[in-house]
């Protein structure tokens, strides 16, 4: 991929990596932060898959070769200049040859590992995190309506004001010049609107963010339709000779803290819920069986979530949240038991169904409850079977 990742491609990538089927190879997830130069990230990769390949043997560590040639040759080849990061998926072919790289215009943070299937958490949280949105950038004369995908700005408009001066004669009144001033100001702004809500519509974009001339971005404010008005974010001063980059990522900022306001919201719509007894709940257990049971409406976890490993049969495709004891399975009593990210496992799932994930980046209470839960669409018994629930690609 020789462009940076959209939102609309990510989205795709996450379902594809989430519904990748397990191998006994191993499957490399190689995430890695750029903004400190290729000697950085080169030295951590180099570092990283020294240690991988002291634990791997024979046809795995071929595998691990392989996969490592082919993710040096694309860093070497195909990395944008403008790219923060990068992420890519790579599997030998011993375990069925699968390679899909991506990179950002928004950081990640280094992270390589070997499991059976793609580690997704830090799409996910990307994904949550820096989403896309519409920018209004308004100085006098000029305006410049942005769309900020992951990070990555694209200009969709620009919008000129025509010089009143040039229309001043001497046979006009200095009132007459006054109030036709007003009205071409009035009319300017609603040229910009119109243009932004156009844009927005077409785009399917839920937030908008005011930026420049404080005059100017007060006027736009005041003007916004109630539609547009629902969708604002903030609205940030930025002089004129402020370069565009550095008001992206004042937006940038801006439009995390609103992401993260967002995000505990929803938590804590999940702890009413659960005070409730509505629709919701909390936990790996119960939230690994709604999930399963394709009952969820949101996903909700808490950044710090981290739980113990869990397990999943290979052969009944069975599955628990709390660390086996022996390899032999519960359910079919088959020595077939293997250890499970549990993290993983709940975000496959969720990625399988295409359902929301909001990543909170601190929440007291719903740490207490385990660090996980889920807003559900219908009502469920938490109590499952789960020799009855459907079965779902182990993670």
């Amino acid at each position: 991929m020789t462009h940076l990742t959209t939102l609309d491609e990510l989205k795709q990538h996450i379902t594809l990596l989430a519904s990748v089927d397990e191998s006994d190879a191993p499957f490399i997830s190689c995430y890695l932060n750029l903004e400190n130069g290729p000697g950085s990230w080169q030295k951590t990769l180099d570092d990283r898959a020294s240690i991988l390949r002291r634990i791997l043997k024979k046809n795995d560590l071929a595998d691990f070769e392989e996969a490592m040639v082919k993710i040096k040759a694309w860093l070497a080849t195909d990395l944008l200049p403008e790219a923060k990061s990068a992420a890519l998926f790579v599997r030998g072919h011993f375990g069925g040859a699968f390679m899909l790289p991506m990179q950002f215009a928004a950081p990640l943070p280094d992270w390589i590992t070997i499991y059976p299937t793609p580690n997704i958490y830090h799409l996910m949280e990307l994904k949550d995190n820096y989403h896309r949105y519409i920018v209004l950038l308004a100085q006098p004369h000029r305006t410049c309506i942005m769309e900020v995908n992951l990070g990555a700005a694209t200009i969709r408009a620009w919008i000129n004001q025509p010089d009143l001066r040039t229309r001043v004669s001497s046979e006009w009144a200095r009132t007459h010049y006054q109030v036709h001033q007003a009205h071409h100001v009035n009319q300017f702004t609603y040229e910009k609107i119109a243009v932004l809500e156009q844009l927005m519509g077409a785009g399917g974009h839920t937030h908008l963010i005011l930026a420049g001339d404080p005059v100017i971005t007060e006027q736009v404010r005041r003007a916004l339709p109630e539609n547009l008005a629902n969708q604002l974010v903030d609205v940030i001063t930025a002089a004129k000779q402020d370069q565009q980059d550095d008001v992206v990522l004042a937006t940038l900022s801006s439009f995390i803290e609103h992401e993260e306001q967002e995000s505990q919201t929803i938590a804590e719509r999940l702890i009413e819920g659960l005070r409730s007894q509505s629709l919701a709940v909390a936990g790996s257990t119960d939230t690994l069986d709604a999930l399963l049971w394709g009952e969820v409406d949101t996903l909700v976890m808490v950044s710090d979530y981290q739980p113990d490993p869990g397990w999943r049969c290979t052969a009944c495709r069975a599955t628990g949240t709390e660390t086996p004891k022996t390899p032999v399975c519960p359910q079919c009593s088959k020595p077939a038991v293997r250890p499970m990210d549990v993290r993983e496992a709940l975000l496959r799932i969720a990625g399988q169904q295409e359902r929301p994930v909001e990543v909170v980046e601190q929440s007291g209470e719903l740490m207490s409850l385990g660090g996980v839960g889920c807003l559900l669409r219908t009502h469920i018994n938490t109590q499952i079977d789960t020799r009855a629930v459907p079965t779902a690609a182990s993670g």
